[in-house]
């Protein structure tokens, strides 16, 4: 395994620029998730680190070696797509074992490396098998198992659990974080779904429009987003975004108003960054699970805030009731104990834990700190 560095990497088609300056480096042995919505350019990002895209300029490094320029064979990395690439008159065996065949490795190394790759993936039993036998989970194992057969210095994944269903795409990303854990290989893998990259990333790069947004572990980039599309694009649901006004009522506030209640008045950490907004207009940011009912909240947080809020749609999510109610003249989601006794088109108590509250620039988009 290596570590994976890229520098300055600038891609552009003709006149249009897909990547500008990406920045990123993950350690050997690290999982890094590329995350953003359609048209960012993760995708275009992970085919240059493969070489099937030639960069415009910067540098990708392996370890100590720069590989810009290479050809995609010299590069040691292995590639696990998104359709499985899968020859279908072939079997698994003759699937995995096909690209060693091509380098012309002996028969008998051949068939160690088929039985080690079946063994940690559990698909022994399929070997004899050809690909239209075999379920889309299956598949995926097979495809993983012709990269693991490489033993290469990195794997790359694009988005390869986009074509299954709901439960087997948990089921995957289940394997897939087991496989990293017991082998320690680096990764670097594309998806579109949040939830995926911080279920299995040790570092998140999230991009928009072929912009770094954010690089960090899956911890900073939920809870210390930099600027509103991280806040708003990673988690399910959604963090909060309201529009709120810095007051000084006796001490440094946020203050929401939804234009039919009294004002919802906040106490905030007293910062020169944050006295420097009072009297002007805001983003007030907040999770739903730090937005609950009283019982509910973490009283560890050291810092929790009740207020009455109108409650005006309860949903019953078995493991968690949401509640939506109005902040700054927003829709704003509460994720309550299962449990919580609330009803809609009541006024009630929600318990607001400050420490994950966070607050932006609403024309920059950018975190004030």
């Amino acid at each position: 395994m290596a570590s994976l560095t890229i520098e300055n990497l600038h891609k552009s088609y003709g006149p249009v620029e897909v990547l500008k300056g990406i920045d990123l480096e993950i350690e050997d042995g690290g999982f890094l998730v590329l995350v953003g919505p359609s048209g960012c350019g993760k995708s275009t990002l992970l085919n240059t680190i493969a070489g099937l895209e030639e960069i415009t300029s910067g540098d990708i490094r392996i370890g100590a070696n720069s590989v810009t320029g290479l050809h995609p064979s010299k590069r040691d990395i292995a590639m696990v797509f998104q359709s499985y690439a899968l020859y279908p008159n072939m079997t698994v065996a003759q699937n995995i074992s096909f690209g060693m065949e091509i380098r012309g490795i002996d028969k008998a190394e051949r068939e160690e490396a088929i039985q080690r790759v079946a063994d940690t993936l559990q698909i022994g039993e399929l070997l004899k098998r050809k690909p239209s036998q075999l379920s889309g989970g299956q598949r995926q194992r097979v495809a993983m198992g012709r990269a693991l057969v490489r033993d290469p210095q990195v794997f790359l994944f694009d988005e390869p659990l986009s074509n299954l269903d709901a439960k087997l795409r948990v089921d995957m990303r289940t394997e897939i974080k087991r496989l990293h854990q017991r082998m320690g290989t680096t990764i670097v893998y594309v998806t579109h779904d949040q939830i995926e990259a911080l279920t299995l990333a040790t570092k998140i790069a999230v991009l928009r429009d072929g912009h770094l947004q954010q690089f960090g572990t899956p911890d900073e980039i939920y809870n210390d987003p930099t600027n509103m599309f991280v806040a708003d694009f990673m988690g399910s649901p959604s963090m909060n975004l309201v529009d709120a006004t810095v007051v000084e009522e006796g001490g440094l506030g946020v203050s929401l108003a939804d234009g039919e209640h009294a004002p919802v008045v906040l106490p905030v950490p007293d910062s020169d960054a944050m006295r420097a907004q009072t009297g002007r207009r805001i983003k007030f940011g907040i999770r739903p699970e730090a937005l609950t009912d009283p019982d509910g909240a973490d009283r560890s947080a050291g810092n929790i805030v009740e207020a009455e809020c109108f409650v005006e749609v309860v949903e019953p999510a078995g493991s968690d009731t949401f509640a939506i109610t109005h902040l700054g003249g927003q829709e704003a989601i509460a994720r309550l104990r299962a449990d919580a006794r609330i009803a809609p088109g009541t006024r009630t108590k929600l318990a607001f834990n400050m420490t994950k509250a966070v607050f932006f620039d609403p024309e920059t988009e950018v975190r004030i700190r």
